[in-house]
């Protein structure tokens, strides 16, 4: 009995190490995003402003304040669940106090955020000034903007998304938003 159980250990060992199990697990994976060619139309309003859009995107009346503030709206990209929340209010000896509160919106994202880039935009052809915050890392609001013609306009839009974003999955679909914003940005003009 004594030998037969050292027998058996012995086998065990032997035939017991083999080669290791082929089955090696695989990272996660994520959908393929594509994005569309890029195409624009300009916005038709009374608003004093004017710019050139997204085809991708539907203009919302922002439906809060639609008797308030007719210049308020939403773009909306419904394929990629995405909205820029963009407002205007005249410039009444207040343009300090409209900036200060566009760059407070810009910084409570700076929690979830690993920087932020400001970018100054002038436009003397246009009269168009302001600043675009690229907010980097996981924030709600990953690209904002104002603008105005220092003396009697503000504008400022803000580009959130319908979920939480994963922004390392989503760069094509953040990248695409930003030409258009971008786009919009430069194409801008006050009546």
């Amino acid at each position: 009995m004594k030998y037969m159980f050292v027998f058996l250990t012995v086998l065990l060992f032997i035939f017991g190490c083999g080669e290791k199990p082929s089955y090696v697990p695989k990272p996660r994976g994520y959908f393929k995003l594509s994005v569309p060619e890029h195409a624009y139309q300009t916005y038709v309003t009374d608003c004093p402003f004017r710019f050139e859009y997204s085809t991708h995107a539907e203009i919302k009346p922002y439906h809060a304040s639609k008797k308030e503030n007719p210049c308020w709206f939403d773009l909306y990209y419904s394929r990629f669940q995405a909205t820029l929340h963009c407002t205007y209010d005249p410039v009444n000896q207040n343009l300090k106090n409209h900036i200060d509160d566009s760059q407070a919106l810009v910084y409570k994202h700076v929690i979830k955020s690993s920087g932020i880039e400001e970018l100054n935009i002038i436009n003397d052809l246009s009269h168009v000034y302001g600043t675009l915050y690229n907010i980097l890392g996981d924030p709600a609001s990953p690209y904002q903007f104002y603008l105005t013609d220092s003396s009697r306009h503000f504008f400022r839009g803000a580009l959130y998304f319908d979920y939480k974003p994963n922004y390392d999955s989503l760069k094509p679909i953040l990248d695409f938003l930003k030409y258009d914003v971008d786009y919009m940005i430069q194409s801008f003009e006050w009546k």
